[in-house]
């Protein structure tokens, strides 16, 4: 009998026009004795997340742990809008499956993210290596294995 990984994070992120949208990444099952760990991870997610976006995170939810931010706070830049995104691909380090997940409000601002003139991420900027080591650490394939991270484009 297979298992399936049954850990799941959310998110949800507000633009400058006060929309929002959820993105989610499956992770390992929290558990008791290893919540305090995953917390560590998830919190680290979140920090490189918002390093490279412009809108604001509203909601996260994690196992054992939802947290809402209340009153809803529209970004301070009006270039954070939720249908520009960061489209992360990554693999499954056993199967080779490949998923994507849709990170709204993508920062496209700031020049130094991509290859010159080019929507593809600059994977040595120092925001995507912290990123990768972020998401890497924390998030798990549909089928509960380790992921790299394959590219990142943004799309609009």
């Amino acid at each position: 009998m297979a298992t399936t990984n049954q850990g799941l994070i959310r998110y949800s992120m507000t633009d400058w026009d006060k929309q929002n949208r959820q993105f989610s990444f499956p992770t390992t099952v929290v558990t008791a004795a290893n919540h305090d760990a995953q917390k560590t991870l998830h919190d680290a997610l979140i920090a490189a997340v918002e390093d490279v976006t412009l809108g604001n995170l509203n909601f996260e939810e994690f196992v054992g742990d939802r947290e809402a931010i209340e009153p809803l706070v529209a970004a301070s830049s009006a270039a954070a809008q939720i249908n520009v995104e960061f489209v992360v691909t990554y693999v499954d380090d056993i199967t080779s499956a490949i998923a994507n997940v849709r990170i709204p409000c993508a920062d496209i601002t700031d020049d130094t993210l991509f290859m010159p003139n080019s929507p593809i991420w600059d994977p040595t900027d120092a925001k995507w290596v912290q990123f990768v080591t972020d998401f890497e650490a924390y998030v798990l394939s549909e089928a509960g294995n380790a992921v790299t991270i394959q590219q990142v484009v943004y799309n609009q």
